[in-house]
């Protein structure tokens, strides 16, 4: 196959152009208005785009079908089902119907509920999400699609995704309408850009690291001899093995008809990043779901493992999935774009201003959103945004918002100019760009920083999207009632009120400095250092209302995503305490004692007294970590009789915190005195410098 033939672009996709060769055009079009305006599709058009889906299929390739879902866990899972059926002759047919597109039924009872069931409730069904492509991979048809429980309950996160983005549309399409009277907006679609960072590295090494394999991050380790910044691995050649290894992945994706904006070297020693293209939220989410089982996949064909996890290295740039947000109409207006008309500019502004209370009033539920366990070790490092939320705006829509809100203020525009050699003036962007800021509007989209690499980018655009909802709602009731001539004093008068009322979210300076911790403070803003007490906040303050309020989760729902998530935090404290006895048990004390025989050798032959002290400092370190190593099962059963889950997860994630971090201290310090020949795990050293 030719890539560079683009007719063979997104073969391996159920795309339009597919579904224009492979069903009759009436068809097409009955699924075309289902798909645009959110209607239901009959059975009997169900059935034709079921018998055009599965020749094509077959036609490529595939022998089997799935719905492909995405459960509470932030994974996605399916269940393959064959084409091939019996007649009742007993001859064998491939047959696949309206009714086996449209639903599935694999077993529910295995997946994260949060209590919303009991174990012996197994009923749960998938539904075809018909806006979002199907797509052959592995010889199987894929299926995108919703999960929901027998009873209803929402049990996956395409489903509330979908829903986010019908709300804000209706509520967006409403604003657009006041004052664009010659252009009738009838769909504002949430547009995506995901930004995937991740490590590559040796798969042999890897194998040897039972704590990235259980945990996905380093539990021990010592990075004395990375230094990252003078490496030269940011933006630099990317090495051949890893080039190799982007070139497999960019033919799955070309096939799949997934467009790369960028790949290249990140920051870290082995860590790199790939930029998918712009598509609409639910889209890009399944594409960057995809994106991330391709990346692993292909990696081991290279011998190689992809970490995912946000901070597999202490003390090494983490990783982070950069959630680029923006809002367009369905004839292409962008709200996040400073308009060529009145009009326009008034509804970008107005735009702005609803990011800016959204952030405002749902930061906790913007910190858990874009968090995880594993990601809490990768905020708030001078590498990454802070767990504060803030915004950054750029001198110039910061002070026109700040010449509406006071009337005295004068607004003078920055116009930046730089002089290039053969080619002289041109004039740059008008503000520099924060890479301290979580949020941080950057053009003609706002780019959330925070979001973790190893996350699904549901949850956090499901909140952008609901809290961008209510803002606009709000300003549609009032401006749907104002004269036109009262129009413009009225949009002043709505920025005004909000910027007043939330401009404390507004920052301009440097996240990572500890001013900031203390000006963040003297604002009223939250500092959540951890998603656990995103968590507690949350709950306390009654954030998750938001949810129900706009009709994406049910009380009931909401409480069992609440302990799903605190259950996640519980599970992965018991994990990482289990996996620091096994690593110290099974490689560090072995270690240590083989050093402790090869000088006590020497030392029996020849005597020295600064061999004599080493030995002594690895006795002393191990004596340390040997009972520090046995407070482990004390808390591990502590825990097992908590029984309320919060209760649970608040004590054994505090326990489980102090003792890693004295452990490894002790643990990185011994790793240094022991030689390379009776240190039996990878080091740092070899991990990130064997590429």
């Amino acid at each position: 196959m030719n890539r560079k033939d683009l007719k063979n672009f997104g073969r391996l996709s159920f795309n339009k152009r597919a579904m224009k060769e492979n069903l009759p055009y009436p068809i097409y079009i009955k699924w075309k208005e289902a798909a645009r305006n959110n209607l239901p599709l009959d059975l009997e058009i169900a059935d034709s785009i079921a018998h055009g889906m599965k020749e094509w299929a077959l036609r490529n390739g595939a022998r089997s079908y799935t719905h492909w879902f995405q459960p509470l866990n932030g994974l996605t899972a399916h269940k393959r089902l064959s084409f091939l059926k019996r007649t009742d002759k007993n001859n064998p047919i491939n047959r696949f119907s309206g009714k086996e597109l449209i639903k599935g039924e694999p077993d529910a009872s295995s997946f994260p509920n949060g209590g919303m069931r009991s174990t012996f409730e197994a009923r749960g069904y998938t539904y075809w999400d018909l806006t979002s492509n199907s797509f052959i991979l592995d010889d199987v048809l894929y299926i995108p699609s919703v999960f929901v429980s027998y009873r209803g309950e929402k049990l996956d996160k395409k489903y509330p995704v979908l829903e986010s983005m019908n709300i804000v549309s209706k509520e967006a399409s409403r604003l657009a309408n006041i004052f664009l009277k010659d252009q009738y907006t009838y769909r504002v679609r949430p547009k995506v850009g995901l930004e995937q960072e991740f490590f590559l590295i040796e798969k042999k090494l890897f194998d040897k690291r039972v704590d990235l394999i259980n945990t996905g991050m380093t539990m021990i380790g010592s990075n004395d001899l990375i230094e990252q910044e003078v490496l030269g691995h940011y933006l630099g050649a990317i090495p051949q093995r890893v080039d190799e290894f982007f070139k497999d992945v960019n033919e799955i994706l070309f096939d799949l008809g997934i467009y790369v904006e960028a790949e290249h070297n990140e920051a870290a020693p082995n860590q790199f990043e790939i930029a998918t293209s712009y598509e609409n939220c639910n889209i890009a989410i399944d594409y960057n779901q995809l994106l991330m089982y391709i990346l692993q996949r292909v990696a081991l064909k290279h011998d190689l493992v992809c970490l995912l996890k946000e901070k597999p290295f202490k003390g090494i740039n983490g990783s982070g999935k950069h959630n680029n947000y923006s809002l367009l109409t369905n004839y292409g207006l962008n709200f996040f774009a400073p308009g060529t008309t009145k009009a326009q500019n008034k509804i970008f502004l107005l735009t702005i201003t609803a990011m800016i209370e959204a952030c405002d009033k749902y930061q906790n539920l913007i910190r858990i959103a874009s968090s995880s366990v594993t990601n809490d070790y990768r905020l708030g490092g001078n590498e990454a945004p802070p767990s504060i939320i803030s915004v950054f705006l750029g001198d110039n829509l910061e002070k026109a918002l700040k010449a509406i809100a006071y009337d005295d203020y004068t607004f003078h525009e920055v116009i930046n100019k730089l002089k290039v050699p053969n080619i002289g003036q041109i004039q740059t962007d008008s503000s520099d760009r924060n890479r301290t800021s979580p949020i941080a509007y950057t053009g003609n989209k706002f780019e959330f920083r925070m979001l973790g690499s190893s996350n699904s980018a549901a949850d956090l655009n499901i909140i952008i999207n609901l809290a961008m909802a209510e803002s606009f709602r709000h300003m549609a009731d009032v401006l749907e009632k104002t004269r036109e001539d009262e129009l413009d004093e009225k949009v002043n008068e709505i920025i005004r009120d909000i910027y007043l009322k939330h401009s404390k979210i507004l920052f301009s300076g440097d996240g990572y400095s500890k001013a900031w911790v203390k000006e963040a403070e003297n604002r009223g803003l939250k500092n959540l250092p951890s998603l656990l007490d995103a968590l507690l906040d949350a709950q306390k303050t009654g954030s998750y209302d938001l949810y129900q309020r706009e009709g994406i989760f049910s009380q009931t729902e909401i409480k069992a995503i609440h302990s799903i998530k605190l259950k996640q935090i519980a599970d992965y404290a018991s994990i990482q305490l289990k996996t620091l006895r096994n690593i110290l048990e099974q490689d560090l004390v072995s270690s240590a004692i083989k050093e402790m025989e090869d000088l006590a050798k020497y030392l029996n032959f020849m005597p020295n007294t600064q061999l004599k002290a080493k030995a002594e400092e690895i006795n002393q370190g191990l004596l340390q970590i040997l009972s520090y190593e046995k407070e482990i099962d004390p808390i591990l059963s502590k825990a097992c009789e908590i029984e309320d889950i919060c209760d649970k997860a608040i004590f054994i994630q505090e326990k489980t915190r102090d003792l890693i971090s004295v452990v490894r201290v002790l643990a990185d310090e011994m790793e240094k005195i022991i030689s390379k020949r009776n240190f039996s795990l990878p080091t740092y050293q070899e991990m990130l410098k064997s590429l």
